[in-house]
């Protein structure tokens, strides 16, 4: 008899618990789960998701920090056809984020994504042509047909990085007329970069005429939109009274303000200041 109680008592128990396991469950599609007769249902591996889906998996991964199952994610994206996932797989390899830094492998995503016109992703293959390194070999030449590629789209970065190599002699030669229309189209989006390089060709006198007033406007729109740089070349300018009344505190204030964003410039300066 008192294995039959026992045998009672499980099954008032089992007639109890079960709507609390089917609650906690999910309902009846559970059913068996609850009961330990099958186990959970499987997530759908990456490869059988919609492109768009395994995109949004990889983002809420990555959100979580779970950044190698983001990443699978992406891959599964990307070989769908998302632009936008080869753009971010090619963006980790750059910044080696969960995965080895390597720009060749990166290229591997990015260049179908930046021939297919996605200005995000030529921008970063003019990036990596720029720089080169890991795996990759330095080619200028390339990294401006990319970035003005992507600047024709209005990417400002594109637009402030083409600028950037055409004020350099590692072209074979240097267009600062050309530099400066760029600069100005990325300025008209606040690049921060862009305003200060605005202003230095303006105090240089670099394809346009030298206007000292113009290049003070000019760089404190740069400090403004919170770049050190424009910092910089604003507390050298007061400290040594170059195109403004001299004012070492002011110049003590604007190079401050750069060596709290992280200048080693700017802390040079103030650890040597002007008799």
């Amino acid at each position: 008899m008192r294995h039959r109680v026992n045998g009672l008592s499980f099954l008032r128990a089992t007639a109890l618990l079960l709507p609390l396991a089917l609650a906690g469950c999910g309902g009846l599609r559970n059913e068996a789960t609850a009961l330990g007769l099958s186990g959970p249902a499987t997530a759908a591996a990456p490869a059988e998701l919609a492109p768009g889906d395994a995109l949004a998996r990889g983002r809420e991964a990555e959100a979580a920090g779970r950044l190698a199952e983001a990443e699978q994610f992406y891959i599964a994206a990307a070989n769908g056809g998302s632009q936008e996932a080869r753009v971010t797989l090619g963006s980790m390899y750059i910044a080696g984020r969960s995965v080895n830094r390597d720009y060749a492998e990166a290229l591997h995503w990015l260049e179908p994504a930046a021939q297919a016109g996605n200005a995000e992703a030529q921008a970063r293959v003019g990036l990596i042509y720029e720089t080169g390194g890991i795996g990759v070999t330095r080619a200028p030449d390339t990294a401006l047909l990319w970035y003005e590629r992507a600047a024709a789209q209005n990417n400002a970065t594109a637009q402030y990085r083409a600028g950037h190599l055409l004020l350099q002699a590692i072209l074979g030669h240097e267009d600062p007329a050309r530099a400066m229309r760029l600069f100005r189209a990325a300025a008209a989006q606040n690049h921060p970069q862009a305003l200060t390089a605005v202003g230095r060709l303006y105090l240089q006198g670099r394809g346009i005429a030298p206007d000292p007033r113009e290049a003070i406007v000019w760089l404190k729109r740069g400090a403004a939109a919170g770049d050190p740089d424009a910092m910089l070349q604003l507390g050298r300018l007061y400290w040594e009274g170059l195109v403004v009344a001299k004012s070492i505190p002011e110049g003590r204030a604007w190079l401050q303000r750069a060596a709290d964003l992280g200048s080693e410039e700017a802390r040079h300066e103030l650890a040597l200041p002007p008799s």
